[in-house]
């Protein structure tokens, strides 16, 4: 397992030392806890909770770490008023 790799998994998370069971979610393990409100909100949770272990069901891929832009040129095609085709 890679740091920023994406997870969709079962999730074993403790909270106020009881231990709960989040099935099906997506997981990405940065510093040991998880953050999902909603789903955190189906059992009454409102704060980040502590992962005790995820049970990978499959592997989503990798965090976008490309902070730049592309350049964009402008076309310098004419499009026909009539059929809006390009000329």
């Amino acid at each position: 397992m890679k740091k920023k790799e994406i997870f969709f998994c079962n999730l074993n998370i403790q909270y106020k030392g009881k231990k709960y069971l989040i099935e099906r979610v997506v997981y990405k393990e940065t510093d040991g806890y998880y953050l999902n409100t909603r789903e955190l909100k189906k059992i009454g949770i409102t704060e980040k909770v502590k992962v005790l272990k995820f049970d990978i069901i499959n592997s989503l891929g990798y965090e976008n770490e490309s902070k730049g832009f592309t350049e964009v040129k402008a076309s310098d095609e004419k499009r026909n008023k009539i059929t809006g085709t390009y000329e």
